[in-house]
């Protein structure tokens, strides 16, 4: 698995998100250093950056040594239904970007603790991953595959998926594990 950061990031978290996937997936994360937001993604009228364009410049780029790519961002993400997301994948697919935009407050506007922060951003990597590996949302609240819409879902949700999503999440894995080993 690949990480990226794209545009300025700080370097804490992508460790810390790197670290939560490579200890929960069991699979090894390659830093690949920075790239730029995509300029054409920005959505002037919404003043946010659309996740799908973010999305179809990602899966463009050569990462030929990597069967999934993670995209980490500042950057405030939206797709045309929702008034924002913390993140968005390709179900099945590579790709997928992270925002920690709307992770560093609570839904009451107050700043969250380090830890809270850097928590909610590796449940939403770990959510986003799950999608590039064919896992639907989870109706378990307490499954980090569960849809959250504000941060406190996923406060509320654990930092581990529930046995049916893991279930799926290690099958996915074998899968991609035997096509890179091909």
């Amino acid at each position: 698995m690949g990480l990226i950061s794209l545009g300025p990031m700080g370097e804490v978290a992508v460790h810390v998100v790197a670290a939560n996937i490579q200890t929960i997936l069991e699979v090894p994360v390659d830093l690949l250093g920075s790239i730029e937001v995509p300029a054409h993604s920005f959505q002037p009228q919404r003043q946010q950056y659309d996740a799908g364009l973010i999305l179809k410049h990602l899966v463009r780029l050569p990462f030929p040594n990597h069967a999934r790519i993670i995209a980490l961002t500042s950057v405030d993400l939206c797709i045309p239904i929702l008034t924002h997301v913390f993140g968005e994948a390709e179900l099945g697919g590579r790709v997928a970007v992270v925002s920690d935009f709307r992770l560093r407050h609570n839904d009451d506007g107050t700043f969250a603790p380090l830890d809270r922060y850097y928590e909610r951003l590796a449940k939403v990597a770990l959510h986003e991953v799950g999608h590039t590996l064919s896992v639907y949302h989870c109706s378990d609240s307490k499954c980090v595959m569960r849809f959250s819409a504000k941060v406190r879902h996923l406060d509320e949700a654990g930092l581990y998926f529930c046995e049916r999503c893991e279930f799926m999440v290690r099958e996915s894995l074998k899968s991609v594990r035997t096509a890179v080993d091909d």
